[in-house]
């Protein structure tokens, strides 16, 4: 069952998943801290962000649902504020910025962590979110759906 459903447009070839709590520290970095490869993989090991790399600009379907795909990927999340933001990479914290929903959209969640399963079927990416017991993530290559 789908509990959420928007269509994203991103310039950037990428959605990003995080708490707006989780990355206040580089709010007032460069705009495109993100766009250097070992600074996108420090953030998504430690369980502050995730930026789904899809390999072509576009608009994309995201759905929040509660079953997903058996193949889907998952990684933790740290979420601190509650507030969590899934939408354009271009979106993300930096250049003294926060998103503001434009290209994405905002839900709540309660816990403090989360394991983010994540499956995409062309144009339509599909998460799922798990109360987890931890927020880093033991990785070494940067996400591609």
């Amino acid at each position: 069952m789908v509990l959420l459903f928007n269509t994203v447009a991103t310039d950037t070839a990428t959605i990003c998943i995080f708490d707006v709590g989780a990355m206040k520290h580089r709010v007032n970095d460069v705009g495109d801290w993100w766009s250097i490869p070992a600074n996108e993989l420090a953030e998504v090991q430690n369980g502050n962000a995730l930026f789904l790399n899809l390999g072509t600009d576009g608009t994309y379907q995201l759905e929040i649902a509660d079953e997903i795909d058996l193949n889907a990927v998952s990684f933790n999340l740290n979420t601190p504020s509650g507030r969590v933001f899934i939408g354009a990479g271009e979106e993300m914290s930096g250049g003294g910025f926060e998103p503001e929903g434009i290209s994405g959209f905002f839900v709540e969640v309660r816990e403090p962590n989360y394991r983010v399963f994540v499956s995409r079927d062309g144009q339509r990416i599909s998460v799922k979110f798990v109360a987890a017991p931890a927020s880093r993530n033991e990785v070494s290559q940067l996400i591609r759906l």
